[in-house]
């Protein structure tokens, strides 16, 4: 377990490179709040259909063209390299930092996505040899497909 968690740490530290002078990204997503955008609109009237990832406790909404992800009493939506979190469906979504996105999320397999960042094609295209449900504890696992 311990040799995986250092595995891990390495590879997200070598994808974790500045893109920029002034821009982190952690897997395609910047790192910080700071040159956000506005949150997109998301509204629903009413819960949205979701789909469970199997192996997780990540919820999907597949009927919206967006990439809007429920896990445990929050809703997370991805909207052009920054994660946007709210409490309820209904909004109002504000900004967070990718770090304070579940991990579970990031193991979402691609056909969730409608926007997938190329540095998480590329988590994910590791991801497949042997690495199963590994918990770490905190309810963070990785939910292979």
């Amino acid at each position: 377990m311990r040799r995986h968690a250092l595995w891990l740490a390495a590879i997200v530290l070598a994808l974790a490179a500045p893109a920029s002078g002034s821009t982190r990204t952690y897997f395609g997503f910047n790192i910080g709040i700071t040159n956000a955008p506005p949150p997109p609109m998301i509204v629903y009237d009413e819960p949205p259909p979701v789909v469970l990832v199997p192996r997780t406790r990540v919820y999907v909404v597949e009927d919206d063209d967006r990439d809007v992800f429920r896990y445990g009493g929050a809703w997370y939506a991805y909207n052009d390299g920054y994660w946007y979190r709210a409490r309820s469906y209904r909004g109002p979504f504000a900004v967070v930092d990718v770090r304070r996105v579940p991990n579970q999320i990031f193991y979402v397999p691609a056909r969730h996505w409608h926007h997938l960042p190329p540095g998480l094609a590329k988590k994910q295209s590791w991801k497949g040899h042997g690495h199963g449900n590994h918990g770490h504890g905190h309810g963070h696992g990785h939910g292979d497909d």
